[in-house]
């Protein structure tokens, strides 16, 4: 098995079966309490580029960059890639080359 089936696999079990679809307005909102989840105090800023229903997974998908304080002067940003309902969120430091591919098969 590629990491892509491994990955899509997790996805579908961490969707929450049962949990209603959000509305798309909502999903903004649930990303960026995925990523502070993740992210715990750390958590500073989210740009969701995309926000999109995804074809094959239940629910939305979302993309973007998100910047967390590394210290007091200065800020790390990440690339993420979400599933929503779920809440389920991938960063560049769980592998880049697993960001990149969700990236490239949902055009972000």
């Amino acid at each position: 098995m590629n990491v892509f089936t491994i990955a899509s696999a997790l996805l579908l079990l961490a969707a929450a079966p049962g949990e209603p679809l959000p509305e798309q307005r909502d999903v903004a909102g649930r990303v960026e309490t995925a990523l502070a989840r993740r992210l715990g105090s750390e958590f500073a800023a989210v740009d969701a580029e995309k926000i999109a229903p995804s074809g094959d997974l239940p629910g939305f998908v979302a993309c973007g960059h998100v910047s967390e304080n590394a210290s007091r002067s200065e800020r790390r940003t990440e690339r993420f890639f979400a599933v929503v309902p779920g809440n389920f969120a991938i960063l560049d430091r769980d592998g880049s080359s697993l960001v990149d591919a969700y990236w490239k098969r949902y055009g972000c």
